[in-house]
């Protein structure tokens, strides 16, 4: 910008001046922001009310499902005992059920423990000589843990249970009663739970006298514990994080295929041992890191073990984990084990002969049960059509309809202020902000009034609710008055609905309730129907007519007003914005050259006036002199 000489000379206010010739030469540039105001209010209602047809076209397409109207209701005699649940698939009818037998999880209970301090106890405390290995086993694996002397029964808890994810299995202390409670995760005959414990004193059974867990049967064979020669710090210490590339370590075990193990600089000792177990699992050979930090192995099979790597020259994997050669020998342990299985549910269904199942909650003819005691006398189970589910359904669909074009009418009917502009910047300068908000309710005012597509939609809403659907069996439910749904009703001499509620839908609740309940599959397809013709709704049921025309409806606003996620030049109110962008760039440009104009020339008038008051005063000057 050049430099500006305002009024020095001629001692008029440039500024103001320009300001009046700026703001009246800024009309139709406002005007082009007030349209551009208008029309993005316009676009954001249509976006608005296609949010709302959205959720209908949703909710109409739900009601085109069977399982909407083939809802049964399941009711037990004894619903303490046994609940139920049933599906469309379910038949109505009256049937029985007894429960012999509850389906149990497999479990082990301690004896009490013995000793003073409850959680905080130590295992040395309760006659563990030294770190031992104890195995547990369940449906989803095993895995062997080391107990040290100085750990507390809390210790061994969490233990156990940080393994749970491998053996399905868990175990909780109650101090009150101080015993171990084991449980499996699964319940049936195919849940299981086993103990062993490996005795570093042959004669000693640490299940009975440690865990006081009575039962516990001795191996006829005496295992091994073959022990790596490598200390690492912990499970979580790295096997060699100087590894430059992926190595591999291999497990031959007599008899078996090679385990191959991918060894990097991240994997630590506990994840090889983790893998191997789980590998291993069904081989009598488990996996740990002992309290010392040695990669060890519980080897009831007696098969020979022998590692081998596949590693780059200068990299021995096998001597870092503590292995070299063929491994079979060991300390000698006898192993004491204990193990239990869970029990099936024995159900009789109808007077049958018993089946089991494995859990308590099981399916029989389309129903859902769930055992909750024995019942040796029979319960009855009674199956009818869910009136109420199906009423319920056609009843909220009904609402959100006349939610919708309730809705539309508004918007369409809405009274439009032409005196209310959108306010422009200098407008909104002058008024407060509760002025502005109600000017700005009447200038949003009627932006969807009398909209043609708009009304159009309705109305093939309104033709497709009232027009019958052909293709039914004769004699069937046809239209919607059949089933007491229509924009008028009478009901105890009242009538309810008017031509100007302009289609909204009332329900005879009772005549409904009746069809429902006489006739639900010609319910169903009212709604349903498809004739699959394109190019005709006459055979569509009420529902699949709605959803089409919703789509319809969506889709040309689509087209007119886009998405939020659409440019602008995709649809046609985003090209109409972008042509008022383009005209409101020009005149912004005009307005910048036309201001600079008016400066230019201020300056210019204020440089002449300076120059002849020069010539002035040297004129004056000369006249003073030659006098």
């Amino acid at each position: 910008m050049g430099m500006r000489v305002s009024g020095l000379v001629s001692g008029m206010n440039t500024d103001e001046i320009i300001a009046k010739l700026m703001s009246a030469n800024r009309i139709p540039l406002q005007k082009a922001a007030q349209q551009k105001q208008a029309l993005e209010w316009r676009r954001d209602d249509y976006r608005s009310l296609n949010t709302k047809l959205m959720a209908f076209r949703d909710a109409a397409f739900n009601m085109k499902l069977q399982s909407n109207y083939l809802s049964k209701q399941v009711t037990s005699t004894n619903e303490a005992a046994i609940s139920v649940t049933g599906s469309a698939a379910s038949n109505e009818g009256r049937y029985s059920i007894a429960i012999d037998n509850l389906a149990k999880s497999a479990a082990i209970t301690s004896g009490q423990l013995g000793g003073t301090g409850g959680a905080k106890k130590e295992m040395g405390s309760l006659g563990l000589p030294a770190t031992t290995a104890l195995s547990i086993g369940g449906d989803k694996g095993t895995a062997v843990i080391d107990i040290k002397t100085n750990d507390t029964v809390s210790d061994v808890v969490a233990k156990i249970n940080g393994k749970s994810t491998l053996t399905g299995v868990k175990v909780t202390y109650d101090e009150t009663m101080d015993r171990l409670f084991f449980v499996s995760s699964k319940t049936g005959s195919s849940s299981n739970i086993s103990l062993e414990m490996e005795s570093p004193q042959v004669s000693q059974n640490l299940l009975e006298s440690v865990f006081k867990i009575s039962g516990a049967t001795e191996s006829t064979e005496e295992s091994v514990i073959i022990k790596g020669s490598t200390s690492f710090t912990g499970p979580s210490a790295l096997i060699d994080e100087s590894l430059e590339a992926p190595q591999i370590i291999r497990v031959h075990v007599q008899g078996d295929d090679p385990l191959e193990y991918t060894i990097t600089s991240k994997t630590t000792i506990g994840q090889l041992a983790e893998k191997m177990n789980k590998d291993l699992a069904d081989s009598g050979i488990s996996v740990y890191v002992d309290s010392g930090g040695n990669l060890s192995l519980l080897n009831k099979s007696n098969k020979s073990i022998s590692f081998t790597d596949d590693s780059d020259s200068g990299i021995d994997l096998v001597g870092k984990i503590g292995f070299d050669g063929s491994q079979t020998s060991g300390d000698p342990f006898k192993t004491f084990a204990i193990s239990m299985s869970g029990e099936n549910a024995s159900v009789r269904f109808n007077g049958q002969p018993a089946v089991e199942y494995q859990s308590n909650t099981f399916t029989i003819a389309n129903m859902t049960f769930t055992a909750k005691q024995v019942i040796n006398d029979p319960v009855d189970i009674v199956v009818t059509q869910d009136v109420e589910g199906v009423f319920n359904a056609i009843k909220s669909f009904v609402e959100k309809y006349n939610e919708l074009i309730d809705e539309v009418n508004s918007k369409t009917s809405e009274k439009k202020y032409r005196d209310f502009k959108p306010l422009t910047d200098e407008q909104r300068k002058d008024m407060k902000e509760e002025e502005i908000k109600l000017w700005e309710e009447k200038a949003k005012s009627g932006m969807l009034a009398n909209d043609q597509m708009l009304q159009a939609g309705l109305s093939s809403f309104r033709l497709s609710l009232t027009a019958s659907v052909t293709g039914l069996p004769a004699g069937q439910l046809s239209n919607l008055a059949d089933i007491g749904i229509s924009t008028s009703i009478v009901t105890n001499g009242i009538v309810s609905g008017s031509y100007s509620e302009k289609g909204k839908l009332y329900i005879d609740e009772a005549k409904l309730k009746k069809a429902i309940s006489d006739n639900p599959d010609e319910v169903m397809n009212l709604f349903i129907a498809d004739d699959k013709d394109p190019l005709s709704s006459d055979g569509d049921g009420i529902a699949t007519r709605l959803h089409t025309e919703a789509s319809r409806l969506i889709n040309k606003i689509t087209e007119k007003a886009g998405v939020t996620s659409m440019v602008d030049d995709k649809y046609s109110i985003g090209k109409e914005l972008k042509e008022h962008d383009k005209r409101i760039d020009r005149l912004t440009r005009r307005m910048e050259e036309l201001e600079k104009r008016y400066y230019k020339q201020f300056t210019a008038m204020e440089t002449y006036l300076n120059r002849m008051n020069s010539q002035s005063a040297w004129l004056a000057q000369q006249f003073s002199t030659g006098g």
